[in-house]
């Protein structure tokens, strides 16, 4: 094996798969990238049995075939470490690799490719394209609502429901719930529902661009790929039975009210200085032309903010946790959010007042 490449070129694959390398891990390898070489291009794969990212570049000068594994941190260090400008060369001698480039030389302990692990490549059972845009924006609507090491390990993951020629993502935690869907540029013909892991969602997020250039989606009994031009993600799927989350928001609506979203997350922000660190809760007070949001703590300070809105139904005051409330109004981009509900015990509806097809369940809190 030997390959001649400039260190942007390696740098950008390199840095891709740094996130999917954990830096404790039971088997060495895991620690490594696999970098195999063809006549005219370089791969790097990185796993760590859940997630699988492969990234490939072109060379610009013909390489001898072959493949190794090698440490990804250290390989990315000296890569970081080296002259914008630099050439690397990559030769493998007697199971080292020898990195040379310029004045510098770097010998790097190996690993034998053939023992690298893969994700099983079972048949698709769904394929279809979509662009990178609208994939990752379907996804940055709703991971924030997934679980964190949740017992119930099947909310630690986003679900991907596609039917009829429409995609929805669903992500809760039991606590709140976020929902988006598309219907541009998804067949009729696509059928699945899986499950796709958190850390999963967040990676690939990373790697997507907001643009329109396609990627191919294939969905298996047990894993989600993502082809795109430079990289393909592979993960396993959670395999448990999601929630109805149809069940989970509340469709009858006898009080609502819309704001200003710039204006209600500054008080928000505000108010939660003064909040109780541990539990981060807030009050609204819900009357026709003022929500007024009030915060304490055990040292007894107290914050109060006043937004106007214009709000038909109860005068009702409900209790939240102020970072749920955050993560919701950061994420809709529209001027104006409407809030609706019927029972305040049952949670409360937040989405755009533009037509968005998200919207975002909150449940309350006592305080």
């Amino acid at each position: 094996m030997k390959v001649t490449i400039n260190r942007a070129t390696l740098l950008k694959p390199l840095q891709m798969i740094s996130g999917i390398v954990e830096r404790r891990q039971t088997l060495p390898i895991l620690a490594n990238v696999l970098m195999t070489a063809s006549e005219q291009s370089l791969s790097l794969k990185a796993t760590d049995f859940e997630i699988e990212l492969m990234g490939t570049v072109l060379l610009e000068q013909p390489a001898i075939e072959g493949a190794t594994t090698v440490s990804a941190r250290k390989l990315f260090d000296i890569c970081r470490a080296l002259p914008d400008d630099a050439i690397l060369e990559f030769v493998l001698e007697n199971e080292q690799l020898v990195l040379r480039s310029g004045k510098s030389r770097f010998l790097l302990t190996t690993l034998p490719a053939s023992e690298f692990p893969t994700i099983e490549n079972s048949p698709y059972l769904t394929e279809f394209t979509l662009s990178q845009g609208k994939l990752k924006n379907l996804l940055s609507k709703t991971y924030f609502a997934m679980g964190q090491q949740d017992v119930r390990y099947y909310l630690n993951g986003t679900l991907i429901d596609l039917n009829q020629g429409v995609m929805k993502c669903v992500a809760t935690d039991g606590h709140r719930l976020a929902f988006s869907s598309i219907d541009d540029g998804v067949p009729q013909d696509a059928q699945a529902k899986i499950i796709v892991p958190r850390k999963s969602v967040i990676e690939l997020m990373r790697f997507l661009e907001d643009n329109q250039t396609p990627v191919k989606i294939g969905i298996g009994e047990s894993h989600f790929r993502v082809i795109a031009p430079d990289f393909t993600f592979t993960s396993k799927l959670i395999n448990a039975q999601y929630p109805d989350y149809d069940r989970l928001i509340p469709r009858s609506v006898e009080n609502s009210g819309t704001a200003g979203r710039e204006a209600l997350k500054q008080a928000l922000v505000r108010a939660s200085i003064l909040s109780n660190e541990k539990f981060r809760g807030v009050r609204l007070q819900l009357d026709r032309e003022l929500l007024r949001i009030m915060a304490n703590n055990p040292e007894q300070e107290e914050a109060e903010e006043l937004v106007h809105w214009n709000y038909q139904g109860d005068s009702v005051e409900i209790g939240f946790n102020v970072a749920y409330l955050l993560d919701v109004v950061s994420t809709i981009t529209s001027n104006m959010i409407r809030w609706s509900f019927s029972d305040p015990n049952g949670g409360v509806v937040i989405e755009s007042d533009e037509k968005d097809n998200s919207l975002y369940v909150v449940m309350p809190m006592r305080l």
